[in-house]
């Protein structure tokens, strides 16, 4: 195992997901590198498969480098099968089918594929990209009669990768499971919360100990689990899911870390993070329950009528010291547009009432 610890680790992917894994990786003393795209292009060559790990940040990897990673022989968590189930969401539909876990009803498009049935017996449906979307993006509502807000599916459809249609689900909230499983075997579970959406884009996830240890949740953390065990899965892994009455549907997997598991870095004994790095070198996990009884975790999104970075930059760091119970996150990004991901801020204590409360004052009197 010490050997195994040894090994430098690199992800593919330089956002605000490998900043957080390289400082979960500073801490735990492990050698790790974050790459863009191009620079794993530029430096796979030099990497010797004996001392290096491959990692992800991000679905969007060019097939043709995934190839070159192949070849190479180096090593990756998830494994590289694991990695190509899941970037594909509608290879992760198949699946879900397979292990008999609910999802929506869904059909592919393809050459001879009944898209106008299947949009009269479900009274419209949702378009996706199997590859490609993202926050919102790659995500269309269509009609009975076959139009989006884009134009004709047909020739919207003919534009995306593996593309998709799914029936659309009434559901209550939606909520997500992190699990993480080990080189090892080892499995934990991180609390189970519901996650709340604007136009496809996460804006806020709340935990409450109290919703963790619902039936529902622990139903949730059981799907996850499954998933991951049934892949021989090793890293962590993010199901999103709806909530329908006491009944769950499956909406994404992410074969990666996850937004909805920010929270853990300041309220979970060993954030998702660390977890991921631990169960990618074989390491002992560390333990997953949550300190405070509530969190509160908001997404800073850059506001669409926002043009100038510096003024909103100094009004969110600038002023009154921040509240003990809340940490901020900022991602080192300048380059702005709406809706993108700038930073994140956990707030946590004893009931979510007051973690809403000191939320919507911070992004009142800081940023909106």
């Amino acid at each position: 195992m010490e050997s195994l610890k040894q090994k430098s680790i690199f992800t593919l992917g330089n956002g605000q997901l490998g900043l957080m894994l390289q400082k979960a990786a500073k801490r735990l003393q492990i050698p790790f590198e974050s790459l863009s795209l191009q620079e794993a292009w530029d430096c796979l060559p030099e990497l010797d498969a004996r001392s290096c790990l491959i990692t992800f940040e991000q679905e969007h990897v060019d097939e043709a480098l995934l190839e070159e990673i192949t070849k190479s022989k180096i090593p990756c968590f998830p494994s590289m099968e694991s990695f190509q189930q899941l970037r594909n969401k509608l290879i992760q539909k198949e699946l879900l089918t397979q292990l008999q876990i609910p999802t929506s009803p869904y059909l592919a498009v393809r050459s001879g594929a009944d898209l106008d049935n299947f949009l009269k017996l479900h009274h419209g449906a949702i378009l996706k990209a199997g590859q490609g979307g993202y926050d919102g993006k790659g995500v269309w509502r269509v009609d009975e009669q076959g139009q989006t807000r884009d134009g004709k599916l047909s020739i919207l459809a003919s534009q995306l990768r593996a593309p998709y249609l799914e029936k659309v689900i009434p559901f209550d909230f939606e909520l997500a499971s992190v699990v993480c499983r080990s080189a090892n075997g080892e499995i934990v579970h991180y609390p189970s919360v519901k996650s709340l959406q604007r136009d496809g884009i996460c804006y806020q996830v709340e935990f409450t100990r109290e919703f963790a240890e619902s039936k529902l949740a622990k139903k949730a953390a059981a799907i996850s689990a499954k998933i991951a065990e049934s892949l021989g899965y090793v890293g962590v892994l993010a199901v999103e899911l709806f909530a329908v009455g006491e009944e769950l549907v499956v909406n994404e997997i992410a074969p990666r870390v996850h937004n909805s598991g920010h929270f853990t870095i300041d309220v979970c004994a060993g954030s998702q993070f660390e977890n991921h790095l631990r169960a990618g070198l074989g390491m002992p996990l560390a333990r997953t329950e949550a300190t405070h009884p509530a969190a509160v975790m908001a997404n800073l999104l850059w506001p669409a009528a926002e043009k100038d970075f510096a003024s909103l930059y100094a009004k969110l760091t600038c002023g009154p010291e921040w509240p003990s119970n809340m940490k901020l996150h900022w991602y080192g990004k300048s380059e702005i547009r709406p809706n993108r991901k700038m930073g994140h801020f956990t707030v946590y204590g004893d009931h979510i009432e007051e973690c809403r409360s000191i939320a919507q004052q911070v992004l009142a009197s800081r940023w909106a």
